[in-house]
């Protein structure tokens, strides 16, 4: 699961990947975060929320609200596998759009225009 959550965020455009935090791998666009995994043992992915995904997704056994980020609608999975990966991928994919669309317009569409 790990490999493929890597592979998966690395495959948005404009997405770069830096190791920060106590051996997170965090994923960006335009410098902003929208995805993080830990990666050795024990993996916990974190990620970027709707407000209203957020609160579904904490009441989740194995979801908690992210230390720190919560307030900016952020969860923490603690155990990856305990969602399915297509849910996951939804969820990465909602992350990154939701950071895009806070991005400067100029940045936004250059950015867009490399996903075609």
């Amino acid at each position: 699961m790990l490999d493929l959550t890597f592979n998966y965020c690395l495959s948005f455009p404009g997405v770069t990947a830096e190791e920060k935090w106590d051996e997170e791998m965090c994923f960006s666009v335009g410098e902003k975060l929208f995805c993080s995994v830990r990666v050795d043992p024990p993996y916990k992915l974190s990620f970027k929320c709707t407000p209203g995904e957020f609160h579904r997704l904490i009441a989740h056994p194995g979801i908690v609200p992210m230390p720190y980020l919560a307030r900016y609608h952020w969860v923490q999975v603690k155990h990856p596998a305990s969602l399915e990966w297509n849910e996951l991928q939804g969820f990465i994919q909602q992350a990154y759009d939701l950071v895009v669309n806070t991005l400067p317009p100029e940045e936004r569409d250059a950015i867009l225009k490399a996903k075609v």
